[in-house]
């Protein structure tokens, strides 16, 4: 299953997400949440401490590379989340596009 969350600011993307993201890893599912907001907040809402994403690295653009059909990964994607995800309470791991680190950098 893939799933897709997307609206207006402040409309509760990242509560829904993380908790349907939640719910469906303690049913046994393996979940993985990509957090594309400029502000990434889903890591709080997954029961993630706010400490841990400091030590977390961002997808780079090299995991991408443009061929004749498209773009594909560099990387497999196991490969991926064993560098660049953390992985919640509940089991569901977390890949993060963007980390500013200070105001203006979102």
């Amino acid at each position: 299953m893939k799933l897709v969350i997307a609206g207006k600011g402040g409309s509760g993307k990242t509560s829904i997400s993380g908790t349907m993201a939640r719910l469906l890893a303690r049913s046994g599912r393996r979940v993985l949440a990509i957090d594309g907001d400029s502000n990434p907040n889903l890591a709080l809402t997954l029961g993630i401490p706010i400490e841990r994403m400091n030590d977390l690295p961002t997808l780079s653009r090299d995991l991408l590379r443009r061929t004749a059909d498209g773009q594909e990964l560099t990387r497999t994607l196991a490969e991926v989340c064993e560098s660049h995800s953390l992985t919640g309470p509940d089991g569901v791991s977390l890949l993060v596009m963007a980390h500013p680190q200070h105001a203006g950098t979102g």
